[in-house]
């Protein structure tokens, strides 16, 4: 990117984050922005997910949403729109705007955001900031940037896999600077592991079948994704199955699907929607082995 168009770049994004600053402080004159501390949890809508939470997402903090594969970038995106629409609708000291960054690398499999999409979350498409520098390193400073504005409600983050650039130190600066802001920051992780960072919680979600729409018997219902809580600061983690309801936009606990339910058999877990990994929930000893042939001397031999 040359001087002029990054000269530019700057000078758009920091007269978007100034004009996301006025309104909250026009909607909320005299009352004190940015302080994270005071910021109430941001509920998810489920209850178990947020008795997990204590209440809530922390709201001046830093979260990582997972895509471990590729074709489960759609359902982490569902995911880190719902979390922005609720923080745009709980109106957090007037805050409003969203601002995405996204990585180069996350356009090739990744996909783009579709306007029609985001009226399923009850999300205007002028309320969003879209930043999709040249290369990563621009990308990083625009969410520092964007992490830093006050009037802000979310900021979304998309990077695809494990760049050794973006390491601890740079999310340790992302957390300090939502933290000191009030923003909502979600690092949408494409195709990336696990890996040491300063999140204060990170996800790993996963594509399920969809139900049958409520309106149609063969239409397409509500989306479901499997969330898994990996690392969560307050101690507890978990597994759950949820659904985006448009209507309340938010998310609800979800059943699961009845192939599902046909594949699993009679011994699935009573509570599906906190089940147990399957190495933590074996039914008994493994059953014993049968006999191990090793047929490698015989190879190349002539009968």
């Amino acid at each position: 990117m040359s001087l002029s168009r990054l000269q530019t770049a700057t000078g758009i994004l920091k007269e978007r984050t100034r004009a996301y600053e006025a309104q909250a402080y026009q909607a909320h004159r005299g009352m004190a922005l940015g302080d994270g501390c005071e910021a109430l949890p941001l509920s998810l809508g489920a209850s178990a997910v947020d008795h997990c939470l204590e209440g809530g997402l922390a709201c001046g903090g830093l979260h990582e949403l997972r895509a471990e594969l590729a074709r489960d970038i759609g359902a982490a995106t569902g995911f880190a729109l719902g979390l922005a629409a609720r923080a745009m609708q709980e109106d957090r000291s007037g805050r409003n705007g969203v601002v995405w960054v996204t990585d180069p690398a996350t356009r090739v499999d990744g996909g783009g955001l579709f306007p029609a999409g985001l009226a399923q979350y009850g999300l205007d498409p002028s309320s969003m900031t879209m930043v999709e520098p040249g290369d990563l390193q621009g990308a990083m400073w625009a969410a520092d940037e964007a992490s830093g504005c006050n009037g802000l409600a979310a900021l979304i983050f998309q990077i695809k896999g494990n760049p050794a650039r973006f390491d601890i130190t740079a999310t340790r600066r992302l957390m300090v600077r939502a933290r000191d802001s009030g923003v909502l920051a979600l690092i949408l992780r494409q195709s990336g592991e696990e890996e040491a960072s300063a999140v204060a919680t990170r996800w790993r979600v996963n594509t399920e079948m969809s139900g049958a729409d409520d309106m149609f018997e063969r239409g397409v219902g509500a989306m479901r994704l499997s969330l898994t809580l990996e690392r969560n600061r307050a101690g507890r983690t978990g597994q759950w199955l949820l659904a985006w309801n448009p209507k309340d936009r938010s998310f609800d606990h979800a059943a699961p699907h009845p192939a599902q339910k046909h594949v699993s058999g009679a011994n699935s877990p009573a509570h599906s929607l906190d089940r147990l990994p399957v190495s933590a929930n074996r039914q008994g000893s493994p059953g014993q082995m049968g006999q191990i042939l090793d047929r490698r001397q015989d190879f190349g031999r002539t009968s």
